[in-house]
């Protein structure tokens, strides 16, 4: 997401230079005062002011209309009802259809209202940098986690604007043109807001999910927290605690959604210490769900999952263990990258002092030190999965789990990436449909299919298997498939791409 509400903030109107904590203060009091306008007399007055501030602001026309265009479309709908249901006193009849004096003065003043209180708020934002806004908020004594849920707001606001656009946009290339306000086109136009609620809901569960996952809402206890293996220490002192114990174990594990749809059935396997295991499959697998099993996020039908020798407890936090989701953006949500890097050792309950050095430890694992002040969703798609990656090794887990990791990546950050794992010294549960990137990173390979385990080996003897891959939706990796070579006598030679 582009934070573009910072547009114009460089511009020195004098409500730019104005102490944000103040002009939170004066903006929130009209905002408040605007809310509470009743009579159609005061409106004419409150758009006077309305109007008098953001010409004050030297904001841009199109800033204004821009941002008022599909919240415009709700309150459109709002005032095309409310003087033909609201009222008793009719002033035209038209047909069925009757438009009342008492609708139509509460439509008028719900307009201004909106106007008035949108364009203020949009003001403030436009006229303050949204990153020393909540800095601000903080520290007016807002509680942070009230600032944080502020931030995160404004970002689903921004990408519902940007979803929507990017669906009209599709729309427009099939033929459709929002040219009259016929049935058709308001069935489609409910549709489409319908589409955009239902992908913001999703969007945010998996990041209330990425939340968890790092210590929101929940208290670890003393020996989870003690037990963390870190990211830099050797493998030596990961194995030394509980030697020979499996990292994890899955045993007959099975999992249904709760309309019956079976997941998973009878998945059993298990890790090692220190092994780094690909988990390939065609889509719909099963393969996130069994990461969100593995984690606590769902609770198996049947059967058990270990997690280091202790079962896995649905809603529990195992700082032990990190989940690098498929979309950065589902994991990044505080203000800068700092802030995002430290709110799991922040959950963990540790010292300011140690959590600032596991802050500067996981920048430097992944190269994103210069990256630290920076809002995550001003990145590239690269550096927001590093990114990522370290907001979740700032915990110091002894198991990383990677959902696609080269998801969206050009060719140059994804083999930065491909180093970073091969570096990696935690044991390594990675998903991904780059079966090259599997080999080069992982030294064994389950293969996943309608929620069973149906191979389990090495990955150039599972991966180079036409048949079981064909079986199975897959095809062999472009390095294990046998090329043709003239040999000394001209004929030809088949050998293995990559030999």
């Amino acid at each position: 997401m582009s934070l573009k509400i910072d547009t114009y903030t460089h511009l020195g109107s004098p409500l730019h230079r104005a102490e944000t904590r103040a002009k939170i203060i004066v903006f929130m009091a009209v905002i408040f005062a605007f809310a509470l306008v009743r009579d159609l007399a005061l409106v004419p007055f409150m758009l006077a002011v309305t109007a008098a501030t953001y010409a004050v602001s030297r904001l841009p026309l199109r800033y204004l209309i821009g941002r008022l265009r599909y919240p415009g479309m709700f309150v459109l709908v709002l005032a095309i009802f409310l003087p033909l249901f609201a009222g008793q006193t009719v002033l035209v009849q038209i047909g069925p259809l009757a438009v009342r004096e008492e609708g139509l003065i509460l439509m008028l003043v719900t307009v201004g209202r909106f106007i008035s209180i949108v364009t203020m708020a949009l003001i403030l934002l436009g006229t303050t940098p949204l990153l020393e806004l909540i800095d601000a908020l903080r520290r007016l004594g807002v509680p942070a986690l009230l600032a944080d849920m502020t931030l995160l707001t404004f970002r689903y606001l921004f990408e519902i604007s940007d979803a929507l656009l990017r669906m009209r946009r599709a729309m427009r290339l099939r033929g459709f043109e929002l040219t009259r306000l016929d049935g058709h086109t308001l069935r489609r136009m409910t549709a489409l807001i319908g589409s955009i609620l239902i992908r913001s809901y999703e969007q945010a569960d998996r990041v209330y999910k990425a939340m968890r996952l790092r210590g929101y809402g929940a208290r670890p206890t003393d020996e989870a927290v003690g037990t963390g293996a870190a990211g830099v220490e050797s493998m030596t002192a990961v194995q030394a605690n509980g030697a020979g114990q499996a990292a994890v174990a899955f045993a007959e594990v099975e999992f249904a959604y709760p309309d019956g749809h079976v997941v998973l059935s009878g998945v059993d396997f298990r890790v090692a210490r220190g092994e780094r295991v690909g988990l390939i499959g065609p889509n719909g697998a099963g393969k996130t769900s069994l990461f969100m099993l593995l984690c606590g996020i769902h609770t198996p039908s049947a059967g058990s999952i270990t997690l280091f020798g202790e079962t896995v407890k649905p809603g529990g936090f195992r700082p032990e263990i990190g989940l690098v989701f498929q979309n950065p953006d589902d994991q990044l949500f505080s203000p800068t990258v700092a802030d995002d890097i430290a709110f799991g050792p922040q959950n963990m309950k540790l010292p300011p002092d140690e959590i600032a050095r596991r802050v500067e430890e996981a920048l430097a694992l992944t190269g994103t030190s210069d990256l630290r002040d920076r809002p995550p969703h001003h990145l590239s798609g690269g550096e927001k999965r590093m990114v990522s990656i370290a907001s979740v090794l700032a915990m110091r887990p002894e198991l990383m789990i990677y959902d696609e990791p080269d998801a969206n990546l050009d060719i140059r950050a994804r083999r930065r990436l491909i180093r970073f794992l091969q570096d990696g010294q935690q044991t390594l549960i990675m998903a991904s449909h780059d079966l090259e990137m599997v080999i080069e990173v992982c030294d064994r390979v389950l293969l996943l299919d309608e929620g069973q385990i149906v191979a389990d080996g090495p990955p150039r003897t599972i991966m180079g298997d036409a048949a079981v891959m064909e079986a199975h939706g897959l095809e062999i990796p472009h390095s294990l498939i046998p090329h043709h070579h003239l040999g000394s006598a001209g004929q030809q030679v088949a050998k293995p791409h990559n030999a």
